[in-house]
């Protein structure tokens, strides 16, 4: 379970830079969302944790477990800092989320000289 101390994350806490606000994110209808995520948050198109392979969308936004959640996630065209999905999946979890997520180069991981 997430502490509330945990959930201040914002959008601009995963991503640095997008290429055109238009096309940076979707809002995205998950049938059931069976976690709470947060900006960082990593899951699986089904609305599950991620954990491991090709199967992952970046949530931008706050929204707890539930039914019909309409949620932000990442499209393309942004640059995202990959020490926020650790600190949010975990350092193995979100080592193999960030290589899922830029495997497309949709998104990219911002270099921390870059900022």
């Amino acid at each position: 379970t997430m502490k509330m101390g945990e959930s201040q994350r914002t959008y601009n806490d995963v991503v640095t830079y997008q290429a055109d606000s238009l096309f940076a994110t979707r809002v995205l209808n998950i049938p059931t969302l069976a976690v709470e995520v947060q900006p960082g948050s990593v899951i699986k198109s089904d609305g599950t944790a991620y954990t491991s392979g090709s199967d992952a969308l970046l949530v931008l936004s706050h929204h707890r477990a539930a039914e019909d959640a309409n949620i932000i996630v990442a499209d393309r065209g942004v640059y995202i800092r990959p020490e926020t999905v650790i600190a949010v999946m975990g350092a193995t979890v979100g080592a193999a989320a960030i290589a899922a997520l830029t495997a497309s180069g949709n998104i990219r991981v911002a270099q921390a000289d870059a900022q």
